[in-house]
């Protein structure tokens, strides 16, 4: 199969499934990548090309003479990588495509050494440069692998994307670089000074017949720009194919630890067990069904190593439904730039300020001792778990908020938090088993009283909430139809409209309190005949 294709039309379009041709054009070609030239010549003055990229493509490292390029990113994520005349490496630049929240669009104007690293599984590109194209005109380093022998081009992709310097027997005394935006390497470093350790970072999965969602899942992990130190994937005693999937991974990386329940056992024992055979400083849990966006483990672990005392790092989430449709990014309220919050901190503009049920426990990372001296994830506490965790843990030992999307939460129906969330006995039993919890000697002096009072009314009155979504649905229907007529009618139907909708506001409101007080005690009666 031919890597190159030309646009012969005047108008070029180019879509979905053009950018879908060229992916499966890279993973085919011997070189792992394709292009399409919209340029129609060599001797065109602007070269214009829409590139592909598979993830083990090796782009040997050169430089142009009198040109500049620039890309933009269109699909996945991959680094520019740039070095000096004797192979030290001096900067790398992170970009991706816009959902990422990474920068999507970079120029050179200068006669840089550099490659390309692909991080996600395939990266497109639209590349710009100025013509005409003359083969001989690119300049190669002679100090990285010439693409001839497959053996040599792997190790050298392994070493960067390690953050390790590239393989050279003349350099014995290079500095690790950690990749980074902003990080230039010194050329000479000074041995004598001892070097502060970084802390360190283990992954975990725990999966239970996700085998649809594993792959992705796994594969946002192993491409951090940053990867973890350790990763463990507990498979639950799963009846699919998830076994082999896993295995599959764990074959091509080798930091990837398998550990298999005979029988289900259910997510809070997997994942006490992944907890209590980790090793690192720091750790972070995803589901196998939902999907961690580039650049987290970085930006956060930066954050660790500059706050090595933090309980938490939190990053915000995307939400999806099944089919990858956005359905909403949370967020903190009163935080909007990454910074480190000090307990008291923590509860006035976090625990205060949000709603009793807002969480980013998807999005967080996790000082590893710490949360076992709190009892992990409690099993008591249901879906609630790891977000009790992350307050006891803000509350003692502080937080760090990175401000940007870290993960994509996968909405499905019958998972662990939708259950729960349906049915309002078991999240009134969360509410009772939290609220004593708190108040317990353990945690007491961590949770001020009035606080935990505030939190569990707060809660009940959202469970009741929940279980008023279609009054809240169609109270929402109802006035966007009314703003829909209004704005073709004529004046005196738009004034009878207005009249219409506040008093449909003000009904509203106050039969909406009535439902809910209403509702609230029949949930609160039913779960006390329970209880009994």
């Amino acid at each position: 199969m031919s890597s190159v294709l030309t646009a012969t039309d005047d108008i070029v379009v180019v879509n979905a499934e053009t950018l879908q041709t060229l992916q499966v054009m890279a993973a085919a070609a011997p070189l792992k990548r394709s292009r399409l030239c919209l340029h129609r010549t060599s001797d065109d003055p602007i070269q214009e090309m829409v590139i592909a990229f598979a993830r083990d493509s090796y782009v040997r490292v050169h430089r142009h003479r009198n040109k500049s390029e620039s890309f933009h990113v269109l699909a996945g994520s991959l680094e520019v990588i740039f070095f000096d005349n004797e192979g030290h490496e001096t900067r790398r630049i992170r970009l991706g495509e816009s959902r990422t929240g990474l920068p999507s669009l970079y120029r050179l104007s200068c006669d840089a050494w550099h490659t390309v690293l692909i991080e996600s599984e395939f990266a497109i590109i639209h590349e710009t440069t100025n013509g005409p194209f003359v083969p001989t005109e690119a300049e190669f380093a002679n100090w990285a692998p010439d693409g001839s022998d497959p053996n040599a081009s792997i190790a050298f992709l392994s070493h960067l994307r390690a953050g390790k310097p590239a393989p050279d027997p003349h350099a014995t005394n290079r500095q690790l670089l950690t990749p980074s935006e902003t990080t230039v390497l010194p050329s000479v470093v000074d041995g004598s000074k001892s070097q502060k350790k970084s802390p360190t970072l283990t992954a975990i999965i725990c999966n239970y017949n996700h085998s649809r969602y594993l792959s992705r899942a796994i594969e946002a992990m192993v491409t951090q720009s940053r990867p973890a130190d350790e990763f463990i994937i507990v498979d639950d005693g799963s009846t699919d194919d998830s076994l082999s999937v896993i295995q599959s991974w764990a074959d091509r990386y080798p930091s990837i630890r398998v550990i298999k329940n005979e029988r289900n056992l259910g997510f809070h024992a997997s994942f006490q067990r992944a907890i209590s055979e980790a090793t690192s400083d720091f750790i972070y849990s995803g589901a196998a069904d939902d999907r961690i966006l580039p650049g987290f483990f970085e930006g956060a672990m930066q954050l660790a190593e500059k706050y090595p005392t933090t309980g938490i790092i939190s990053g915000q989430y995307i939400s999806v439904d099944p089919s990858g449709q956005r359905l909403s990014t949370s967020k903190l309220s009163a935080v909007h730039e990454a910074a480190f919050l000090e307990p008291k901190d923590f509860l006035r503009d976090i625990l205060n300020v949000e709603p009793p049920t807002h969480s980013l426990s998807g999005s967080t990372i996790f000082r590893r001792q710490p949360l076992l001296d709190v009892g992990g994830c409690r099993v008591e506490l249901s879906s609630w778990g790891d977000t009790f965790a992350i307050q006891a843990l803000g509350l003692k030992y502080g937080f760090c908020y990175w401000p940007h999307p870290a993960m994509e939460w996968n909405i499905l129906p019958g998972s662990l938090s939708q259950t729960t969330r349906s049915d309002p006995i078991k999240a009134m039993r969360i509410v009772e088993r939290a609220t004593e919890l708190m108040r317990s000697e353990a945690f007491r002096d961590l949770f001020p009283a009035d606080y935990v009072d505030r939190w569990a009314k707060g809660f009940q009155q959202s469970i009741a909430h929940e279980q008023l979504h279609l009054a809240i649905e169609g109270n929402q229907a109802f006035q966007s139809c009314r703003r829909s007529v209004a704005e073709t009618a004529t004046l005196p139907v738009r004034l009878l409209l207005q009249s219409l909708g506040f008093g449909m506001r003000v009904l509203y409101f106050v039969t909406f309190r009535v439902m809910r007080f209403v509702v609230s005690n029949q949930i609160r009666k039913a779960y006390q005949a329970d209880s009994r």
